[in-house]
């Protein structure tokens, strides 16, 4: 290797010519390893994944965004009569419970209720067993049941839902006095 200003033969890794006294431009290769070419693929594969789902969120939104941009134009006293009429036709479909219908019903949730509180201030002892801890949660739970099916058939239902309700209401009641019938015979804490 020689000096670009004079000439003169300088050794590798001198930072000054011994001669002239300039300093040595060293041009050193970097012969590294190179990248590897899996690596551009992956890039450039990501890239391509990319682009195409901008171009896919970009380009879906407006196909969106056209169909929402066209409303139905409905003049004003027609919705009204359609609400209107809809409106009379869910009344006349609605069937009101009598009072004495639902005072019968709020009794036998009553007699039932009664029974219960009989059965559990006679069967209870100091601390109920776990046995007797779940059926009591059984019972409360079917007493809350009972009672909204009730407060259902007084709020107004079609004909068909208040014959459901009132199998419901039928079917609960007989769950409920066999529960309370189990929680007598539950083994006891005495």
């Amino acid at each position: 290797m020689r000096c670009p200003h004079c000439g003169e033969p300088v050794q590798p890794g001198q930072e000054r010519c011994f001669a002239c006294g300039e300093k040595l431009r060293v041009r050193r290769l970097h012969r590294g390893a190179g990248i590897d070419p899996r690596i551009i693929i992956f890039a450039g594969v990501l890239f391509i994944i990319a682009l195409a789902g901008v171009l896919g969120v970009l380009l879906g939104g407006k196909r969106n965004q056209t169909a929402s941009r066209k409303p139905v134009r409905i003049r004003p006293a027609v919705q009204i009569q359609d609400s209107l009429r809809r409106e009379r036709t869910a009344d006349s479909q609605r069937v009101r419970t009598g009072d004495e219908e639902l005072a019968r019903l709020r009794e036998r949730v009553e007699r039932v209720r009664v029974r219960y509180e009989k059965v559990r201030s006679q069967v209870l002892g100091d601390k109920p067993t776990p046995e007797q801890q779940s059926l009591m949660s059984q019972i409360q739970r079917e007493l809350g049941t009972m009672n909204s099916r009730v407060a259902e058939l007084g709020s107004g239902v079609s004909s068909a839902r208040r014959t459901e309700v009132q199998a419901e209401i039928a079917e609960i009641e007989r769950r409920l006095n066999k529960l309370i019938s189990d929680f007598a015979r539950a083994p006891k804490n005495r």
